[in-house]
């Protein structure tokens, strides 16, 4: 079998979204959003059989710390040629190339529980957490009545900056772009998008319970308006960066329930780099 590695061979789209509909079994619409805007945010890299892609992967560029970073994602193989080692080599590839351009990190988040153990083959740690706390409608509602805004309510942000003021550090900072196209993604599969000029959030909605599963906000009192205004749910779980700034979410007179977990995983591409521990992704793809 004569391999061929390549990276951002863009004649190969047409043959990707397929790949990507077969494996994911994702909505065609969402699957031509993705194509049509990743070239702002991603680099792929194919594995090829007689100019036929047979296995991809994509790396959605972004900054940990300061420093050049990115976010694996949308690893897939055709069935027929799984079992060979492609994938393994193709990500060998990929990482070999964002190290050469400086990137000093690489993240991603596993499918199943079950490929954590496929990617630490690759030295990746799962130094990766979130947490999830549990609001009930009346603690919501209590929050949004203790309205205390730090910066004035008509100020707007970028996605880059609600990150950055909301999250110490160990983050990874995804650019605007790609969050933009996050929302519209997550918008196809019927999640609620909130956003006004200083908060976000995408939330998933099951009967009674609300899943916010992504926030960015200065203040988190004028989020949890929002979300009551736009959900009718009874319980609202929260994903979130574990140490979060301007937030209820640790206050000791607030009766909420509060786990962390694990959240994905982490590799150094740089020798003089020491791991970090407790990071934050953020969004997630495939």
């Amino acid at each position: 079998m004569n391999l061929k590695f390549e990276k951002n061979n863009y004649e190969y789209i047409p043959q990707l979204k397929r790949l990507w509909m077969d494996i994911f079994n994702e909505k065609e619409q969402a699957v031509d959003l993705f194509f049509d805007r990743c070239k702002t945010f991603v680099s792929f890299y194919t594995a090829s059989v007689d100019r036929k892609p047979v296995s991809m992967v994509f790396l959605v560029h972004s900054t940990l710390n300061g420093e050049k970073a990115h976010y694996l994602c949308s690893a897939a193989t055709s069935k027929e040629y799984r079992g060979r080692g492609i994938m393994s080599s193709l990500i060998e590839y990929a990482l070999e190339d964002a190290r050469s351009k400086g990137e000093c990190y690489s993240l991603l988040f596993p499918a199943d529980d079950g490929l954590y153990g496929y990617y630490t083959r690759f030295g990746y740690l799962p130094n990766c957490i979130a947490c999830k706390t549990v609001f009930s409608r009346q603690e919501l509602e209590k929050i949004a009545q203790d309205k205390i805004l730090n910066h004035d309510d008509s100020e707007a942000f970028s996605f880059e900056e609600l990150q950055r003021f909301l999250f110490k550090n160990n983050f990874l900072l995804q650019n605007n772009e790609f969050i933009s196209f996050a929302f519209k993604y997550y918008s196809l599969y019927d999640c609620k998008v909130i956003k006004s000029e200083n908060c976000c959030a995408l939330i998933s909605e099951q009967s009674d319970c609300a899943d916010v599963f992504y926030s960015l906000y200065i203040s988190f009192s004028t989020l949890a308006k929002m979300i009551l205004e736009n959900s009718s749910a009874k319980t609202f779980v929260f994903t979130h960066k574990a140490d979060c700034k301007n937030t209820d979410f640790a206050m000791p007179n607030k009766i909420v329930t509060q786990n962390t977990e694990k959240y994905g995983m982490i590799k150094s591409l740089c020798d003089k780099n020491r791991t970090p521990e407790d990071v934050f992704i953020g969004i997630t793809l495939n």
